[in-house]
């Protein structure tokens, strides 16, 4: 967890799989409003596992899509057909895929303001 001066509580996923503690912890005592989870499925979870966590379990604001493990994007667009993709049809929030270069800033509610 990380919370910023501006009051933004974020919870980083790094290599994991699904806890209780996504619900308990990271949503019910710290309240998330951004997420950054790991989409990989590599010793953490995959696409549908992340839509999960965050859909049912943290129930951010906002997620970014990180450790894919493949190229995710081309030309500042999702690839079809990517597990990047997959993930940000089933979220139910708005899913933010980092490009290189672009910095990406959120409000206290874990909403995306410049570099969407």
């Amino acid at each position: 967890m990380l919370k910023f001066s501006n009051g933004l509580a974020v919870y980083l996923s790094g290599d994991t799989g699904i806890t209780a503690e996504q619900d308990l912890v990271v949503r019910g005592h710290y309240g998330a409003k951004l997420a950054v989870i790991n989409i990989g499925n590599v010793f953490t979870t995959g696409p549908a596992e992340a839509a999960y966590v965050v859909n049912s379990l943290v129930k951010p604001n906002s997620v970014i899509a990180s450790h894919a493990n493949e190229e995710a994007t081309s030309g500042g667009k999702v690839r079809a057909g990517t597990k990047a993709e997959k993930f940000s049809k089933m979220a139910n929030m708005p899913v933010h895929v980092p490009l290189s270069g672009n910095t990406m800033e959120f409000d206290a509610s874990g909403k995306c303001v410049n570099g969407c």
